[in-house]
């Protein structure tokens, strides 16, 4: 086609009608309601959005959110670590000098400062941007007369800073117990509505500052970081200031989706967390090392620093203020938050106390998790390398550094350790033909590593006397049939006849399996089980918790 002809081409105009038809066509039977997906806030998400979808959003939504913010940058807020003053002096320097723009230092009752060291760090302190945490040893800011920055664990109750944010929004303490989007947006208001009850709301907007844990739900977590700037404007008005100032966004990588199996995925887990903190909206962030888990190194710390920089110098996205606004899907998700989070604010706001308000935030974050976790369990959800694509080879004989935060991988990781202390020799015994049987060999062999089973392969086609051989002579303790739907009703039913020696599980699910468990089948392994139920069963296998006429 010559460039003439591509210019003169054009073409129909197509209706959401059209494009639903055409979906339904590639969905093979299923309905085109299956492309829609729930999200843990219970807010669908649709396969398609169009400027519909904005009918009902105010028109000055994504003004709020730009005017909310003088700048389009963000300043990298790495943390500072080391087990003495001096430590902590030398990973300050270093980290300042690589590209770092604010310290970050948590202070740590085993940290002695005194003489130069002290002033060594006041006049750093003078120099820099500080993030100070100090919620172990509010004491600790008696050593400053005043700081630049942002100060967590005083709230005001210390000596006043007049350049330092002292009064602490914190999102991040709801998220790590679990809970979701909405949980952290109301939790925020409910502690912003605690401290006005003190003092002017003026004085807050001027000194506080709010912290989230961003995670590796993209959209999600973009759609939270806006949807705040919206809420704190609503929040304002509520309390008669129509034009509140809007407060400073910290946000860190989060922690729930880390995990100390394949832990380079982390990496890939921390650079989509760190993006959508900057599309955000994010004044600082704080990305945590890959192998934080497991002790970071120096090569690590650098990775997590250079992520930010990487964004800033490469790809200029820190010259584009709010670049993911007037995206029908972000706009729309945005106020679907908006929406939802101060309507369960105002809920909130109807106990009658702040402990009942903790209390219900509390209780809606431990059903979230619970819910986080089945849908990971069953593999409705991913964590790669934890849940699907799990390395058999992984170690996890380094102990892994206790964290705040609930993580999604640690039920995975204490059921990996439990089977290196009990061995559960395993073998998949497979019938038919290969092209027939591998796919459910290859399912069921993923999932028996995810659980932190590395299954042996045995001959396929065996003959009873010739399988009893070989289990014996290969010392396995449990086995799993596998072959076609024919082959295994046809099979499974005489091989439990001949009282093999070991527990025998069936792969797939099959309307007679009632049947076969009253003749001696151990259990069944299949497509949306729960990984950790059926981990900790042939758990108690291996610790012979459980009896079985085969075992």
């Amino acid at each position: 086609m010559t460039i003439q002809k591509m210019k003169e081409t054009t073409f129909n105009p197509a209706t959401i009608t059209d494009w639903e038809q055409a979906a339904i066509k590639t969905l093979k039977n299923k309905p085109f309601e299956s492309l829609s997906t729930k999200t843990l806030e219970d807010i669908i998400l649709k396969p398609l959005y169009t400027l519909a979808d904005l009918t009902n959003i105010p028109s000055n939504q994504t003004s709020i959110i730009r005017d909310s913010k003088s700048s389009s940058d963000w300043l990298i807020a790495q943390a500072v670590t080391g087990n003495t003053s001096k430590e902590i002096l030398e990973d300050l320097k270093e980290s300042i000098s690589k590209g770092n723009e604010i310290i970050f230092y948590t202070v740590d009752t085993q940290h002695s400062w005194e003489g130069s060291e002290l002033e060594e760090l006041k006049l750093l302190f003078k120099e820099h941007t500080v993030l100070l945490d100090v919620t172990s040893n509010p004491s600790f800011l008696h050593n400053f007369t005043d700081l630049n920055g942002m100060i967590k664990g005083a709230d005001g109750k210390e000596k006043d800073f007049p350049n330092a944010r002292t009064y602490f929004l914190d999102a991040s303490t709801v998220h790590k117990q679990g809970g979701d989007a909405i949980s952290e947006l109301a939790s925020v208001l409910v502690q912003a509505d605690t401290f006005v009850a003190s003092i002017d709301i003026d004085k807050l907007s001027e000194k506080a500052f709010v912290q989230f844990s961003v995670d590796t739900n993209f959209f999600m977590e973009i759609a939270k970081l806006r949807a705040f700037r919206i809420l704190w404007k609503a929040f304002g008005e509520a309390h008669g200031i129509l034009d509140i100032d809007p407060i400073p966004i910290h946000s860190e990588t989060s922690l729930r989706s880390f995990s100390a199996l394949d832990s380079n995925v982390n990496i890939l887990r921390v650079g989509n967390s760190a993006l959508s903190a900057v599309l955000g909206g994010s004044d600082s962030i704080t990305t945590y090392p890959h192998d934080y888990l497991t002790g970071a190194k120096s090569t690590s710390k650098r990775i997590a620093r250079n992520m930010q920089l990487v964004l800033k110098e490469e790809t200029h996205i820190n010259r584009v203020l709010d670049a993911s606004g007037g995206s029908y899907f972000i706009e729309k998700l945005t106020h679907e938050l908006v929406e939802k989070s101060w309507a369960y604010f105002l809920e909130l706001m109807s106990e009658n106390t702040l402990n009942e308000r903790n209390q219900k935030l509390k209780e809606r974050a431990e059903a979230k998790w619970d819910q986080q976790i089945e849908n990971l369990s069953t593999r409705k959800k991913s964590l790669i390398g934890t849940n699907v694509y799990a390395n058999p080879d992984d170690s996890l004989i380094y102990p892994i550094k206790p964290t705040d935060y609930l993580r999604l991988a640690e039920p995975f990781e204490l059921l990996r350790k439990a089977f290196l202390q009990n061995s559960l020799k395993t073998a998949i015994i497979p019938y038919g033909i290969l092209k027939e049987y591998k796919a459910r060999m290859d399912f069921v062999s993923g999932f028996l590593i995810a659980i932190g089973i590395s299954p042996l392969i045995a001959p396929e086609n065996l003959k009873p006397f010739d399988l009893q051989k070989w289990i014996d002579e290969q010392n396995i303790d449990y086995v799993v049939f596998v072959g076609n739907d024919e082959q295994t009703t046809g099979l499974v039913p005489a091989l439990l006849k001949e009282k093999l020696s070991v527990p025998i599980d069936v792969a797939g699910k099959f309307e007679e399996y009632e049947d076969w468990l009253e003749v001696g089948l151990f259990g069944r392994i299949y497509a949306g089980q729960s990984l950790l139920e059926k981990g900790n069963e042939l758990l108690a296998l291996a610790k012979q918790e459980v009896s079985h006429e085969n075992a």
